[in-house]
């Protein structure tokens, strides 16, 4: 699977809890966002959501 680079746009209030969390593990903020975002998504896109996502037209899925 190819990585992608992506870019967050987070308020000053949600930066400063990444800041926050991510030290709290010893971690850069960058690596820390990934590891929450990568554990949301493994959680979150579950059988039901694949089926709906394949139920729509190829252009819905491509979306950035």
């Amino acid at each position: 699977m190819p990585h992608e680079p992506f870019t967050l746009k987070l308020t000053a209030r949600q930066a400063q809890a990444l800041r926050a969390l991510a030290r709290d593990e010893d971690l850069p903020p960058e690596v820390y966002a990934a590891e929450v975002l990568a554990k949301h998504l493994y959680h979150a896109y579950t059988p039901d959501v694949a089926r709906r996502a394949e139920a729509r037209p190829d252009d819905d899925n491509d979306r950035p």
